[in-house]
């Protein structure tokens, strides 16, 4: 059997609970909730983030990266 998985993106928060309460009494709905970050996971995936982001705009022509050298002198 196939499934399929929906992303829905809720706007107000009594609306997620009420949505959720009705979810539950549906038998073949299964609620995933998002993961919990910790904060050093959080901090992690923010300079990820700001490196995609760099990395972006190196390739937009915006800006230049470090060469490997630079980053290992600490420059």
């Amino acid at each position: 059997m196939a499934v399929e998985q929906l992303v829905l993106n809720i706007r107000s928060k009594e609306k997620v609970t009420l949505l959720k309460e009705l979810l539950k009494h549906l038998d073949f709905v299964e609620i995933a909730e998002p993961p919990k970050f910790t904060a050093k996971e959080k901090k992690i995936l923010a300079a990820l983030e700001r490196s995609a982001n760099e990395v972006t705009l190196h390739k937009q022509g915006k800006t230049k990266l470090k060469t490997i050298q630079q980053v290992l002198d600490g420059i």
